[in-house]
């Protein structure tokens, strides 16, 4: 009997607060399920919203997900700084979009131009690039700096829009 109050309150927990948040210390990239709820955080948080633009055959999108992402992750550095998800091209099941309607990775990735991979996109609250977005891998050991440039530049231009409002 006990064992069954404690399953439900912890599928409540787990409702209420979100699969993300018991998992705090994990490092794997959450895949994009509604962008409308991600635009939502950004926009409450006014952090930027970074999308992994990725497919499961890219050597360089494991390489980019293995040796920078995930350890950036994991180390906390997007932590009120920007919401990390990813959007693999090779997707099939249609998730929410920024405009709360249903979209394809495939008509995700043509609406941002993003057919390279990996591509890095910076997005404000409605799904608008706020910030210099990284396609491919150019020089792995410089990666890192670029990343922050340009989650620097995003983070400014959602402050300034902020003070404006």
């Amino acid at each position: 009997m006990a064992g069954r109050h404690l399953r439900t309150a912890l599928v409540s927990l787990l409702v209420f607060i979100g699969p993300q948040s018991l998992f705090a210390g994990e490092s794997e990239i959450p895949q994009a399920e509604n962008l409308g709820e991600i635009g939502r955080m950004s926009l409450q948080q006014r952090i930027p919203a970074v999308v992994f633009v990725s497919r499961d055959a890219c050597p360089y999108c494991r390489t980019l997900r293995d040796k920078i992402l995930e350890p950036m992750l994991a180390a906390g550095k997007f932590e009120d700084r920007a919401i990390l998800i990813e959007v693999s091209l090779d997707r099939v099941d249609p998730f929410m979009g920024f405009g709360s309607h249903q979209v394809t990775a495939q008509a995700f990735g043509d609406s941002y131009k993003a057919a390279i991979t990996p591509t890095l996109l910076f997005l404000d609250s409605e799904g608008h690039e706020v910030g210099k977005r990284i396609i491919g891998i150019s020089n792995l050991e410089l990666y890192g700096h670029y990343l922050q440039k340009s989650l620097d530049a995003a983070l400014l231009v959602l402050r300034e829009e902020a003070s404006k409002n």
